[in-house]
């Protein structure tokens, strides 16, 4: 059931596909779970963990009291997250999308919090919204967790990728504010690591590190046209000064990094 093969890092070109000889020729490893494995197939699993965080500021406009035309507005929202997926590939390495083991969690959290302005009262409003693995049969998945094994020389490498989804709806208190850092990772998880095939064969279990980040942070820029923090979050973070931003200037910054391990394990 191939699926979403545009979210799979690519291996290098030299990579040989699946059907060349053995990866695991003379490799061995213990294997306590031993179900539905058969000798020399590959263990491969994907998992780590992760979390950042978005948050702006739009100050009021028109001033306080009765001339504000726009509340000063402070968003903030938290993600964290963690996965694992498991995969079984035969001796020749290879792709699958099938995970014969699949686990995955997280939160997100949104706060908004609007000052008093004009005749309207302060208000916080606060959301958060559980995240979860995706399920094979679900179309509405941005993609599946994948894996790809490939060995070119004495050098094999591993690329793959996943995902963690929203539960909806959201429980949220006051407004809707869940609106969605910039960078999340969730979405899109996605490593690539290699290692000399020698290791495999002489350890039966070769696990490599990665870790994934990214952040930004924008001052002086313009809410365009009528929307506030509410309505157009995510629009703090673009240039709307070029034709009816509302003249307030706002600071936005946001960040995302997860790591984890890709290990790959041989039958004995």
């Amino acid at each position: 059931m191939s699926r979403g093969l545009g979210w799979i890092i690519a291996v290098s070109a030299a990579a040989v596909a699946a059907g060349s000889a053995p990866l695991a020729s003379a490799f061995t490893a213990s294997s306590p779970d031993r179900r539905g494995l058969s000798k020399g197939d590959l263990v491969v699993t994907f998992s780590g963990s992760g979390g950042g965080g978005y948050r702006f500021h739009q100050p009021a406009v028109g001033g306080s009291g009765s001339a504000c035309r726009v509340a000063d507005a402070t968003y903030s929202e938290a993600d964290s997250y963690r996965w694992s997926y498991r995969f079984v590939l035969p001796p020749g390495g290879g792709s699958s999308d099938t995970p014969s083991t699949l686990a995955a969690g997280g939160q997100l959290s949104g706060t908004e919090q609007l000052v008093e302005c004009a005749g309207a009262t302060a208000v916080t409003s606060t959301c958060t919204q559980a995240l979860r693995a995706p399920l094979a049969d679900n179309p509405a998945d941005l993609g599946y967790p994948e894996v790809t094994v490939g060995a070119a020389g004495r050098f094999v490498t591993v690329g793959a990728v996943g995902e963690l989804i929203r539960s909806t709806p959201p429980d949220c208190t006051g407004f809707a504010v869940v609106v969605g850092n910039l960078v999340e990772g969730f979405p899109r998880l996605q490593a690539s690591v290699g290692f000399p095939s020698a290791l495999l064969a002489s350890t039966g279990d070769a696990v490599r590190r990665f870790t994934m980040a990214g952040s930004g942070r924008y001052r002086g820029v313009m809410l365009s046209g009528d929307c506030d923090s509410a309505s157009c979050a995510i629009g703090t973070c673009t240039d709307g000064s070029g034709g009816g931003g509302v003249g307030a200037p706002s600071a936005c910054s946001f960040s995302e990094s997860y790591s984890g391990t890709i290990e790959v394990r041989v039958v004995k």
